[in-house]
């Protein structure tokens, strides 16, 4: 079902045009009976040409703006009004910059109260409109002269509406979307909220997610039109009635939703376009950013001297990418402009040209944003991602646990990765490589986002925990194994062995051997071959229990600067057990 949403300056004969169409009085407030003018916002609906239409009648007057922009984000189509005896006024301008902001396609224009006024009036008003939205998306739209006293041009008003909805449809599919304009108790049901699903469906029985706030809670009842239903769609007026939430929990700017569709957030990467009234956004003002039903006071700043700004929100706000939203100064009073949202959770820092890849995005498919975005992001929480997008995942994507990168950033890591690792080579010839955690730790990134990298490179493998070159040999040359040859021949002449410092071997070769399991490192500058480790574990079986450090000493053949780290080797490992100072053998052979 679409919807029709007023818009005009206070006092030009709105809630009485809607009345007139629909038969139903859309003022539901005693002030606004009493007073004669919209205060907040009004609900009623009709068939207009075997469609059933809703109208949301949104006040005029400049001191209820904030209500009217609650009520103008969720139309499908405007029906400007326009008081031929008054022409346009302060609230008409503001009206109409909302809706060109908003980039409104569908409306049709009301010149009202033709009854008052003789043709001569009538005319010079119809210039007067006609000059005021030139160069705006009103533009095009019919503008129709009507008296609902009379009921002169009332049909022809009807029949342009109808002509104006048809294609208005929207889209079920998807997450669902419902921006709360009013929330109430009924006694013995409990909370009912109210609004216009903008996507997606909802029925009873459904599980739903409440922001800001984040909880959920069930759909006990839905109705549509004072009439209960199976299922509300895209388009559609619904009542809701929540199974658990109280109505203080569930208020207008709230947005009824699928879970993990959209989050919230407090600032913004924007575009904002200023509206006519201004050539450029001001730089200082009491902002406000309305978005859907919920509005924040902000301060926005600059960037790279586009019409791209970063928002911060005094309050958290639902917001996807590509979200309308109008910013307004509380101190001049007035519109100053309309947005689009770039990223709802924007990075620091960001490049003229990632800005640009944004910007184009914003107008394609949901999933070429999700591809923008993550192409912007590089790596980013893939959770995260879905609720930027509204729920929708890029098209392809490298998975690290959580975090996924996009093709570009893991291509970089594996670039920076590489040279990294070719250098750690070049200064570590015999090592495997470069042990992961330094290398991730070096250019900057989770661990698991650099394992992924490195599984998309063709040129970088993980081995035993290091990371090294595809083509990488760190064996030892024919001479360096000569030389390991006759200083092992040296060491397992006795087992009075030399400090590592002093063995004649490069540090490199030390660890090369240690890794491959032919040097035994038992301290920080002791190391035994391979063999005389076997026989010190074969031997200890030749000492008695209660043994003492000497008697190992005479053993072995050690001196005590061996003899005492060796002896704590062998308790860390778990073949002796330390008693004071004597020791027993825990496993005898």
């Amino acid at each position: 079902m679409p919807i029709v949403g007023t818009a005009g300056h206070v006092d030009h004969g709105k809630s009485t045009l809607v009345e007139a169409l629909t038969g139903r009085d859309p003022d539901r407030w005693p002030e606004e009976k009493e007073r004669g003018l919209t205060i907040d916002l009004g609900f009623a609906w009709t068939d207009l040409d075997g469609m059933d239409v809703g109208f949301v009648d949104v006040p005029g007057h400049e001191r209820f703006i904030k209500n009217m922009l609650a009520g103008v984000g969720g139309i499908d189509c405007a029906l400007l009004v326009v008081a031929a005896d008054s022409g346009w006024m302060p609230q008409t301008e503001e009206h109409a910059a909302v809706l060109d902001l908003l980039d409104t396609a569908a409306g049709v224009i009301a010149l009202t109260r033709i009854d008052l006024v003789d043709s001569d009036t009538v005319e010079l008003a119809t210039l007067e409109v006609m000059e005021e939205i030139e160069g705006t998306v009103l533009e095009g739209w019919a503008i129709v002269h009507v008296s609902p006293v009379s009921g002169e041009g009332m049909a022809e008003l009807r029949a342009e509406l109808a002509a104006a909805l048809r294609g208005c449809e929207r889209s079920s599919t998807g997450p669902l979307r419902m921006w709360v304009d009013r929330s109430f108790t009924i006694k013995g049901a409990g909370a009912v909220v109210t609004g216009t699903v903008s996507g997606g469906s909802v029925a009873p029985g459904d599980e739903v997610l409440i922001l800001p706030g984040a909880f959920t809670d069930k759909v006990r009842g839905l109705h549509h039109h004072d009439h209960a239903v199976d299922r509300a769609v895209a388009g559609s007026r619904a009542a809701i009635n929540l199974q658990s939430s109280k109505v203080t929990e569930v208020r207008r700017g709230s947005l009824i939703c699928s879970p993990g569709s959209i989050g919230v957030t407090k600032r913004l990467l924007a575009v904002i376009t200023p509206s006519r009234s201004f050539e450029e956004i001001p730089a200082r003002g009491a902002f406000h950013v309305h978005i859907g039903t919920a509005s924040s006071p902000a301060t926005i700043r600059r960037i790279h001297g586009s019409h791209a700004y970063r928002l911060a929100l005094a309050g958290e706000v639902p917001a996807a990418m590509a979200d309308r939203f109008i910013l307004r100064d509380a101190g001049r009073q007035t519109v100053v402009g309309g947005g689009r949202v770039l990223d709802p959770e924007p990075t620091d820092q960001i490049s003229r040209d990632q800005l640009h890849i944004l910007i184009k995005a914003i107008d394609l498919s949901p999933r070429e944003m999700a591809d923008a975005l993550l192409a912007v992001r590089g790596i980013t929480d893939s959770a995260a991602l879905l609720l930027a997008t509204g729920g929708v995942a890029p098209s392809s994507a490298i998975h690290a646990g959580a975090l996924i990168l996009s093709e570009d950033a893991a291509g970089c890591i594996a670039a920076q990765s590489h040279e990294i690792t070719a250098a750690y080579h070049e200064a570590h010839p015999l090592r495997e490589g470069i042990p992961k955690p330094e290398l991730a730790t070096q250019i900057g990134v989770d661990t698991a986002v650099l394992e992924a990298a490195i599984r998309s490179s063709a040129v970088l493998e993980e081995s035993h925990g290091a990371i090294h070159l595809s083509s990488f040999d760190s064996e030892m040359t024919f001479d360096q194994e000569s030389n390991w040859s006759r200083v092992r021949a040296e060491m397992e002449n006795s087992f009075d062995v030399p400090r590592m410092s002093a063995v004649d071997l490069t540090t490199e070769e030390i660890h090369a051997l240690i890794r491959r399991g032919e040097l035994k490192q038992v301290a920080p500058d002791l190391v035994f071959t391979d063999t005389q480790i076997r026989e010190i574990l074969n031997r200890l079986g030749e000492l008695p229990d209660g043994f003492t450090v000497s008697q190992f000493k005479h053993l072995f053949g050690m001196s005590r600067r061996q003899a005492v780290p060796t002896l704590e080797w062998l308790d860390k490992t778990g073949q002796t057990r330390r008693s004071g100072d004597q020791r027993s053998v825990r496993s005898r052979p």
